[in-house]
C-alpha cells in the first residue's frame, strides 16, 4: 500500500480491524465494507474514512465518487462481486486475505476488461513479520482483544461469544 491510496476494507473483525489501523497509518484513504452498521463508530475511530453497510444493497455508490485501488478482504463469507467490482478503479488489485472452503469465484468480463488483478499469499517472511510488528510498535497500532480465563467454562464462553457474532476482535484465553 502507498500513501494516498483509497483502500477498500471488507469485513470488521479480527483482521479487518487491524488492516484498517495499518492502511491509515501508511497514510492510505481507508474505505470500510461491512455488512451492517453495528462497527462503524469503531472502524471511524480506528482510521476508516468512509463506512458503508452493505447487507441487502444491489450497488454500492462511494461518497468520495473515487474508486478503490486495494481491496482487502478479510471476511470468509463470499463476496457478492456485483456490489463490489464497479467501485474499483481500474489497475486495482483485490486481496483476498482470510480463509474459506469455497472457491474464489469472479466474473471473467470485470477483471479483463479494468485490468484488475487478484493477489494471493501465504504467510509473510520473518523479516515481513519484524517490520509489521516494529511499524505496529511505531505507530501505536494494538488489536482489541476480549480475554476468557483458560478453563472450560473460559473456553466455552470465548465459543459462545465467537458464535454469536459479539467477539471483539480477537478472543484470548488467559491462564488463571
Amino acid at each position: 500500500m502507498v500513501a494516498g491510496e483509497r483502500v477498500g476494507i471488507l469485513g470488521v473483525g479480527g483482521l479487518g480491524h487491524l488492516a484498517i489501523q495499518f492502511a491509515a497509518k501508511m497514510g492510505c484513504e481507508v474505505v470500510v465494507f461491512s455488512g451492517s452498521d453495528s462497527k462503524k463508530e469503531e472502524a471511524l475511530k480506528l482510521g476508516a474514512t468512509e463506512f458503508y453497510a452493505t447487507k441487502g444493497l444491489k450497488e454500492l455508490k462511494l461518497e468520495a465518487g473515487r474508486g478503490i485501488d486495494r481491496l482487502l478482504i478479510t471476511s470468509s463469507v463470499q463476496v457478492d462481486w456485483s456490489i463490489y467490482l464497479p467501485v474499483l478503479n481500474p489497475r486495482a488489485t483485490v486481496y483476498p486475505l482470510s480463509v474459506s472452503e469455497d472457491n474464489l469465484s469472479v466474473p471473467y468480463m470485470p477483471l479483463l476488461v479494468n485490468g484488475l488483478r487478484v493477489q494471493g499469499s501465504v504467510v509473510g517472511s520473518r523479516q515481513t513479520h519484524r517490520d509489521m510488528i516494529e511499524f505496529a510498535a511505531a505507530q501505536g497500532i494494538k488489536p482489541i482483544t476480549m480475554t476468557f480465563p483458560m478453563t472450560k467454562d473460559g473456553i466455552e464462553e470465548a465459543f459462545q461469544t465467537l458464535n454469536d457474532g459479539k467477539m471483539r476482535y480477537r478472543g484470548v484465553l488467559v491462564a488463571q
